[in-house]
């Protein structure tokens, strides 16, 4: 028996705006790819362990896409071999809430063989699908998943008890321990090691985190992440794919070749002032490498260049003077799709001093601090916000409609006005 692994494949996410339609093309072909390897390697069973689409800026297109594909999976493997696939998928953060997920889109009828998971579970209700050769178990993404898991693993084990087959629990939530946690992610959001001992499956499949990680054996269960299937953010490195487990032997990971290569470099000065020149002609350089490179091995690429160090010049000129050079670079090759520029040059007469702080939960974290016993409940509303604007916000803007910000500013004027009547 086989088992397709594979999650994070944001199907409609189209950032870098430059190279928008490019890039919502790449998470199309990685997807395809990785049917294609689910095809070939004949699997039984599929599962998804979220983050199928990015909500905010997918379209129409991209959800008929995904249809299409997972039918062509179903017809492919029946025709050839005459046997039924079962696909599973959960909810990721990018798909959505309970309330409003973006797998509805991908639910219909006639699709029998997709079992969209992991929701009901977090009303506290059993949820397992079980066919005496597999026994499965899924967690959608929840944004408190450290206290929520404390209710949920006790249904999860008595789910697992007296069942036939392979066990296997499917979570979209960071795993500490496991997995290098971001910097700014709050302990809240995550899962620990220690959380999943005792919890009786044989294979625990986690989504959410990007790069692909060897499965790691712990107490008699296996865990493992495939990773994303494409390049989420620039300065994603891969290798991307999907896991193929195989029941009585190890998973292998199966990589899939990405629609075009995707380089990030650093120039640095290494703490010596250089004039702003200088880093000019650095990125340029690593610029026309990158580019001869592409010519001589025929493929497309995408070039990230991330500049840091000190000057003593004004570092803002940097960017329009490289700009007008790299335009220059791409108009003598085609295979240089796009440079993302990166510019963390610092005037040494007046030291620009970034945040040591990781991201913007974090940094919300340290801010709202003052507020005391209000800290919380404040922290909260960020995080609801965050989750509003991947679902809501307006693609021209990146805000939230005034009406969908009424009530968390309403919100936001209570908790100020507890903290003034308690003070």
């Amino acid at each position: 028996m086989k088992i397709g692994l594979f999650a994070d494949t944001h199907v409609g996410r189209c950032i870098p705006r430059a190279i928008g339609e490019l890039r919502r093309q790449a998470y199309r072909h990685a997807f395809r790819q990785v049917i294609n390897t689910f095809i070939e390697e004949n699997v039984d069973y599929v599962v998804h362990a979220g983050d199928l689409f990015e909500k905010r800026s997918m379209t129409p297109e991209d959800s008929v896409f995904v249809k299409e594909e997972l039918q062509r999976l179903i017809n492919s493997i029946h025709e050839k071999q005459g046997k039924e696939v079962v696909i599973f998928v959960i909810r990721g953060n990018h798909d959505g809430t309970p309330e409003n997920s973006a797998l509805d889109y991908i639910k219909h009828p006639l699709a029998q063989y997709l079992k969209v998971v992991g929701d009901d579970i977090l009303e506290e209700e059993e949820e397992i699908w079980t066919d005496g050769k597999i026994c499965l178990v899924g967690v959608g993404y929840h944004p408190y998943i450290a206290r929520k898991f404390e209710n949920l693993k006790p249904i999860i084990q008595r789910s697992f008890v007296g069942k036939q087959g392979v066990k296997l629990l499917v979570l979209h939530n960071f795993l500490e321990g496991y997995h290098d946690i971001p910097p700014g992610v709050p302990k809240h959001n995550t899962l620990a090691l220690t959380d999943l001992e005792e919890i009786n499956a044989d294979l625990i499949v986690a989504g959410h985190y990007h790069t692909m990680k060897a499965p790691l054996e712990q107490n008699r269960q296996i865990i493992l992440t495939p990773g994303a299937t494409e390049a989420v953010d620039l300065s994603d490195e891969g290798p991307f794919g999907a896991h193929i487990f195989e029941e009585g032997t190890s998973t292998r990971f199966v990589s899939i070749q990405p629609l075009h290569e995707i380089r990030s470099v650093k120039v640095s000065s290494e703490g010596a002032v250089k004039p702003t020149k200088w880093f000019v002609q650095k990125a340029l350089v690593e610029a026309e490498s990158y580019t001869s490179g592409l010519q001589t091995r025929n493929v497309n690429g995408v070039l990230r260049i991330v500049l840091s160090g000190l000057t003593d010049e004004d570092p803002y000129n940097i960017e329009p003077a490289l700009e007008f050079e790299i335009a220059k670079l791409k108009e003598s090759s085609q295979r240089l799709l796009h440079v993302e520029l990166a510019i963390r040059v610092q005037n040494v007469q007046q030291p620009i001093i970034f945040p040591t702080l990781g991201g913007g939960n974090e940094f919300a974290v340290e801010v709202l601090k003052p507020l005391g016993d209000s800290a919380q409940e404040s922290m909260k509303i960020v995080e609801e916000v965050g989750i509003a604007l991947d679902e809501k916000a307006s693609q021209k803007t990146g805000l939230l409609t005034g009406l969908d910000r009424a009530s968390f500013v309403k919100r936001w004027i209570d908790v100020l006005e507890k903290i003034e009547v308690t003070s």
